[in-house]
């Protein structure tokens, strides 16, 4: 990796090799979506294209804001149709906040709580909403 940044190589979505469905400007849309369903199944999500979906990837460090997320999950699936994948590892008692938001919310949040390259590529890709 490259630190605070990333390799535009590594991660270009028209040869990325983790991805389900590689695209380009002209694909995107299409690619996209086909990327979505992609990881909505790959997490156990209900597969919906019209379902927003948005991504957190990092670590469950105070400095990154895990528990700003996890206070605001409840109030974000409430009232909305909206999925939620999180991706990340650190310190326990984070991973155990976003373990149990999961449960609270099984057909909205998927908490993956482990370093996974391949769907950390697949979550960049497939999500509609990045929140860093």
């Amino acid at each position: 990796g490259i630190v605070n940044g990333m390799d535009v190589s590594e991660w270009d979505p028209t040869k990325d090799k983790f991805l389900a469905a590689n695209y380009d400007i002209t694909t995107a849309l299409e690619g996209k979506a086909l990327n979505k369903e992609t990881l909505q199944a790959e997490v156990g999500l209900p597969v919906d294209r019209k379902v927003p979906l948005a991504a957190f990837i990092g670590r469950l460090e105070e400095q990154k804001g895990p528990d700003v997320m996890i206070a605001a999950i409840p109030e974000i699936v409430k009232d909305e149709d909206v999925q939620i994948v999180l991706l990340g590892t650190g310190k326990k008692k984070f991973e155990r906040l976003l373990k149990s938001v999961e449960e609270k919310f099984p057909g909205k949040v998927r908490a993956v709580v482990r370093f996974n390259a391949p769907l950390a590529h697949q979550m960049m890709a497939g999500a509609d909403v990045l929140a860093v």
